[in-house]
């Protein structure tokens, strides 16, 4: 079979990029054909394809929005991005009519390519795939949060909630665009054109079900994580927390849960910190003269996966409801508890006591004494065998394989 798949990055910038490029290596290694679409950026892996992609917004350096200068054909792109691009819609019709894919699976476009590529692969008679990481068909900021608060306000009081409250990088003008181009996308029915809709959890799965979107065309397939050799006699000596260090982490109530125990229990931070808000915890530790906490930086490879086997156990203190982290996974692929808030898709994943303990939104209290249960060493092998099963029994690649592969090869027919 042969696949176009699209995404907005051809390069490894967050989880939705490392299982684009894990889930390509497994469909090749199946025998399929996967041919990328995306955007062109001096950051993407290597391809032949590239000569394809949707032209960049602010230039082939330009990542964020923040990276582009705003010239009047920046702030164009911006705009039909957000809510239709024609331009988008021809280059993915060239790239389909020379390929002509069996299947167009779609992952990340919002802003970007704009959903204009479903409607360019309907066109072109082509069955459309759409899997979601997030929650932006629903939520104008994509994650159901504002002032770090959960927020429902648009499914209950509708989107003028998000303009009145400048959810969208607390601005008027860009909350305005992203509820105008959600308004659009309802109005031209442009999600309809979708076959099927796939999600990582039944809690997001539920929130669509419940909001309008056809329960007959949504499918649940959790991510997946390759399985590793690990040795589950071995118990680490620390507390982990990696991923992105951001105010919707929480990680703010994991330091302060450790700043109640003894320098026998230690917390180490990996990922970017030079981020606002790890600079924000760093000050926070040194003017508390907090001394079991220590930030690793960003980490990656042999080193990264070195510090994941050695931990005692993961750290999930999200504030917002997630959509099935990696970080989960690959802690349950290394054997390790997972302590992690009881909240939103992490209650799915997470059975409090089998797959490690949950605790209640930001108490610290709680989390203090989730990690003191794991000083138990027999605790933390069985639990971590528990995880590596559930990893095989829920979230292993072919798992994950065999029910995408049914889905696509049932709407090829």
């Amino acid at each position: 079979m042969k696949i176009l798949l699209v995404n907005y990055r051809y390069f490894i910038s967050g989880g939705p990029e490392k299982y684009m490029f894990n889930i390509t290596k497994k469909l090749e290694e199946e025998g399929h054909e996967v041919i990328p679409f995306s955007i062109k950026s001096n950051k993407n892996k290597e391809t032949k394809y590239e000569k394809y992609f949707a032209e960049p917004i602010g230039g082939k350096d330009a990542v964020y929005f923040e990276d582009c200068k705003k010239t009047p054909k920046t702030v164009w792109q911006m705009l039909t991005r957000s809510i239709y691009s024609f331009e988008t819609k021809k280059a993915i019709k060239k790239i389909i009519k020379d390929t002509n894919p069996d299947i167009v699976y779609i992952l990340h476009f919002v802003n970007k390519l704009s959903p204009s590529v479903i409607k360019g692969a309907k066109e072109m008679k082509k069955p459309v795939v759409l899997r979601l990481s997030d929650f932006f068909l629903l939520c104008p900021r994509f994650d159901f949060m504002k002032n770090n608060k959960i927020c429902e306000d648009c499914l209950t009081k509708g989107y003028r909630s998000c303009i009145k409250k400048k959810c969208v990088k607390d601005s008027v003008f860009a909350s305005l665009i992203r509820v105008f181009s959600m308004k659009i996308h309802k109005l031209i029915k442009i999600y309809k054109n979708v076959d099927v809709i796939i999600t990582p959890t039944k809690f997001l799965k539920n929130k669509l079900k419940n909001n309008g979107f056809d329960k007959n065309k949504i499918e649940c397939i959790p991510t997946f994580c390759p399985e590793k050799q690990v040795d589950t006699n071995k118990v680490g000596n620390y507390g982990l927390y990696f991923g992105r260090i951001t105010e919707e982490k929480g990680v703010e109530y994991i330091i302060k849960a450790y700043q109640k125990l003894d320098n026998n229990h230690v917390l180490k931070i990996m990922g970017d910190d030079t981020t606002e808000e790890a600079k924000k915890l760093k000050k926070y530790i040194k003017n508390n003269n907090i001394t079991n906490i220590e930030f690793l930086g960003f980490k990656q490879g042999q080193e990264l996966e070195n510090i994941i086997q050695d931990a005692r156990f993961i750290l999930v203190p999200s504030i917002w409801y997630e959509n099935l982290p990696n970080t989960i996974l690959e802690g349950f692929s290394y054997g390790k508890p997972v302590i992690a808030t009881n909240i939103g898709s992490l209650t799915e994943t997470v059975e409090d006591g089998k797959n490690g303990f949950l605790f209640e939104l930001g108490n610290i209290d709680q989390i203090k004494e989730q990690i003191l249960k794991l000083d138990d060493d027999n605790l933390v092998k069985e639990i971590g065998k528990n995880n590596l099963q559930k990893l095989k029994d829920i979230y292993s690649v072919d798992k994950h394989y065999n029910k995408l592969i049914n889905i696509f090869e049932n709407l090829k027919m």
